[in-house]
């Protein structure tokens, strides 16, 4: 009777969802999607290691990386981002991320220059996405914004012509932290001019003008980064009857580099704006 029946207990217990080990078969399935469930970094990380990148920086790009690296590092998953200098990217193909720097701080057009000879000179490099970007030490009270924002879009916008394959995005320019010490507090009451606050608001208008220009293409927003608290309080002051922002103190020990937490942060951001420039998409971060 037993024998006879064995069939029909098998196809009861198959439509029970009972595997033979007493397991029902949903929960076995939602285990095997759970261990293979992917936070939205891990899967912003696998698309930037699938990309070849030029990141063309100095001083603060560094921080950035160092976030970047850290943050792949804590979710590698068996497989890591392939960092590699332009000789190293030239020597060999595949998917990477090229770290390069040229050009003198403090003067602006030299890393404009050096970014687009380095697009110009070597055909191996061949990115998918590149861009460039400039350092709070390259502006102060007296930056002409407008020569300097011309100057890189004509730059910019003859690459684009020029090499139709590789996508181009931007970077706003990093701020320094506000002094708050009494000397400037009394400079502010007395109407006197406060060096860091003036560059931070040249700093502020070139980052208009890249949004407003180039909002088709992908823009990190490295700034609006820097301004933003742990707890997304933007950091800002006041002057001339406007806000603008400035490097929140907790992401910083020097005023303009990154420190471990502002590293981690700007990393985050990074890895997003790579992953959705490589996807192809739109996008200001």
């Amino acid at each position: 009777m037993v024998e006879t029946n064995r069939p029909l207990w098998l196809a009861v217990m198959l439509l029970l969802g009972v595997s033979m080990g007493g397991r029902p078969a949903a929960a076995a399935n939602f285990e095997k999607e759970s261990r293979v469930t992917k936070t939205p970094l891990a899967v912003d990380l696998a698309t930037v290691r699938q990309g070849r990148i030029l990141f063309s920086h100095m001083s603060v790009g560094t921080d950035i990386l160092a976030g970047i690296k850290r943050l792949d590092a804590e979710n590698a998953g068996g497989k890591s981002l392939r960092l590699v200098s332009l000789q190293e990217a030239v020597a060999s193909g595949g998917p990477v991320l090229i770290d390069v720097s040229g050009g003198r701080n403090g003067e602006p057009r030299t890393k404009i220059d050096f970014f687009a000879a380095t697009i110009r000179g070597e055909a191996r490099l061949k990115p998918n996405l590149a861009f460039m970007k400039l350092c709070y030490v390259d502006f102060n009270p007296r930056t002409d914004v407008d020569e300097l924002f011309n100057y890189y879009r004509s730059t910019v916008e003859a690459l684009k012509k020029e090499h139709r394959e590789i996508r181009f995005a931007h970077v706003t320019v990093p701020l320094m932290e506000q002094p708050t010490g009494l000397k400037w507090r009394i400079y502010r009451l007395i109407g006197r001019e406060v060096w860091e606050d003036a560059a931070n608001v040249k700093r502020a208008q070139f980052n208009q003008r890249l949004q407003e220009n180039f909002g088709s293409d992908p823009v990190f927003d490295i700034a609006r980064v820097e301004a933003t608290a742990p707890d997304g309080r933007l950091t800002t002051f006041e002057q001339g009857g406007r806000s603008y922002m400035s490097l929140y103190p907790g992401y910083t020990e020097d005023g303009g580099h990154l420190n471990t937490a502002g590293q981690r942060a700007a990393g985050t951001a990074a890895i997003q704006f790579l992953a959705e420039g490589l996807r192809g998409r739109s996008t200001s971060r």
